[in-house]
């Protein structure tokens, strides 16, 4: 069979359905709804990013073993700021998050663009999120972004992780 037409294959058979379309914008729109909902800044709904059960088996599981090593009497590089807007504090009644992009990346693996704005006057935030398929759901495996996620959440807890564990007990 010619590459050309083994890669047609491949591609078809990672396309994206309407209905795969639509259950990750959902999940993702549901991310960021309790931030226009909060009446403060920096209150998403009154469980931390890493407490949503949102994530992949393998990024759940390095967010346990980090937060079995963090410190318990000041943040650490993952636990002062915001994962889902990469923000201290936002503006609730002008907050809008924007799913854009969605592509395949191979069969179970999607990228999605999320263009977040703060309603602070701030730039946009734009994140990547690539989700897995586990068990017929999708579940965000992974956050890229230019101011704070650069190599990845994975890389950022792994990193992390190893330094937590260097602090005295």
């Amino acid at each position: 069979m010619p590459v050309t037409a083994l890669a047609g294959l491949l591609l078809a058979g990672a396309a994206l359905s309407t209905h795969d379309r639509a259950a990750v914008d959902a999940m993702v729109l549901s991310i960021y709804q309790p931030y226009s909902r909060s009446s403060t800044s920096n209150d998403n709904g009154g469980s931390a990013n890493w407490e949503q059960p949102i994530f992949s088996a393998e990024t759940t599981a390095l967010i346990r073993r980090w937060v079995s090593v963090q410190p318990k009497d000041e943040p650490d590089d993952l636990n002062d700021g915001d994962w889902f807007c990469m923000c201290q504090d936002y503006e609730a009644s002008k907050f809008r998050a924007t799913v854009g992009e969605h592509r395949m990346l191979r069969p179970n693996v999607m990228q999605v663009q999320v263009s977040v704005n703060l309603g602070t006057g701030d730039p946009r935030r734009n994140l990547r999120y690539i989700l897995n398929r586990e068990n017929g759901s999708w579940k965000l495996d992974n956050i890229f972004a230019r101011d704070g996620f650069e190599n990845g959440l994975k890389v950022a807890l792994r990193r992390t992780i190893a330094a937590d564990e260097k602090l005295p007990k």
